[in-house]
């Protein structure tokens, strides 16, 4: 699968917004560091997200704890074929995608889907790649 391509288009849209998100803040009051992923991932999970969670390899649910908690809540509000096509997307990429307006959320997604359906998927076990050197007889 291509989402990958999609990448200049979710940071088109993050540059673009992204002057509107800024905030003058003083330099004396730091943020707060922010608590640990994987410690507030569990306890805000429900019963239905948490057994959803747990079917997961160890690697996805380290990926999914790395994610900024909006990223995370923002992740279970999607349909299941969306938290699909999310998984794909790198990780900066779902943040973006997290931190955008709805209206430009559609608008991501309209591409994301968009492009998941012109390119067929990999069988599974099978690399991503064309091989056009194979042919079936002499040229």
């Amino acid at each position: 699968m291509r989402i990958r391509n999609l990448l200049p288009a979710v940071a088109a849209v993050a540059i673009v917004t992204g002057p509107a998100f800024a905030q003058d803040v003083p330099a004396e009051n730091p943020a707060p560091p922010a608590p640990a992923a994987d410690a507030t991932a569990s306890a805000s999970l429900t019963a239905e997200q948490q057994s959803q969670y747990d079917t997961w390899p160890p690697a996805q649910q380290a990926q999914y704890d790395a994610w900024p908690a909006d990223t995370q809540t923002y992740f279970w509000s999607l349909t299941g074929d969306r938290q699909e096509l999310f998984w794909r997307l790198a990780d900066s990429d779902k943040v973006a995608l997290a931190g955008l307006p709805l209206e430009q959320q559609d608008q991501v997604w309209a591409q994301i889907e968009s492009q998941a359906a012109a390119t067929p998927a990999a069988p599974a076990g099978e690399p991503d790649v064309e091989d056009d050197a194979v042919s079936d007889g002499p040229m």
